[in-house]
């Protein structure tokens, strides 16, 4: 074996540290100060990350008060939308009601049956019953009313309208009552 390769065999072999290289690192490293411009920038950047949270937490405040505003606004306009819609759907239910019921209310044979259960309702013998009617309508009727029924023209009725009146009360039936008791229904 050479001398060398003699050498590093008895004396453990491998590497061993050489001072040249690694000595002034180390002592270096252990002595080292501070660096005033890193100081400085590391302040200066925590101070300015604290100071930019605190401005977009801020802002972050101010829009969240502005959508609620906003979001108040939508549901006050939303909410008085559909108030206004309501009140339509109402007027729109009651003008087909009565467009659909009108007929009805010059039909001849509906308006003697109506008559007739009128006149039902307030049915004693002692009773002079009075049926009231609008003047047009009495040609409607002619001849389909039971014997004994006093009937008098009435102009202050709408067509379609009667009035049974006795010593102690009476019975109104027609369109203006249909109306009065539809809008109740319907909350008008």
């Amino acid at each position: 074996m050479s001398s060398l390769a003699a050498d590093l065999a008895a004396s453990g072999g491998g590497f061993r540290p050489d001072d040249r290289f690694g000595a002034p690192l180390a002592t270096d490293l252990r002595l080292r100060r501070p660096d005033p411009a890193e100081s400085a920038y590391a302040e200066g950047y925590a101070r300015g990350f604290e100071e930019g949270a605190a401005k977009a937490q801020t802002q972050a405040a101010i829009e969240a008060a502005g959508r609620a505003k906003i979001e108040v606004g939508f549901a006050r306009l939303a909410e008085a939308e559909t108030l206004r819609f309501e009140e339509r759907l109402r007027e729109t239910v009651l003008a087909l009601c009565e467009r659909t019921l009108a007929p009805l209310a010059t039909d001849p044979t509906a308006l003697s049956d109506r008559i007739t259960r009128a006149l039902e309702l307030l049915r004693r013998s002692e009773d002079e019953r009075v049926l009231r009617i609008h003047p047009d309508d009495l040609a409607l009727i002619h001849g389909r009313l039971p014997d004994g029924v006093r009937i008098e023209p009435d102009p202050a009725l709408e067509r379609g309208g009667l009035r049974v009146e006795t010593v102690e009360g009476g019975v109104e039936d027609g369109p203006a009552q249909w109306r009065r008791a539809l809008a109740e229904a319907l909350g008008l």
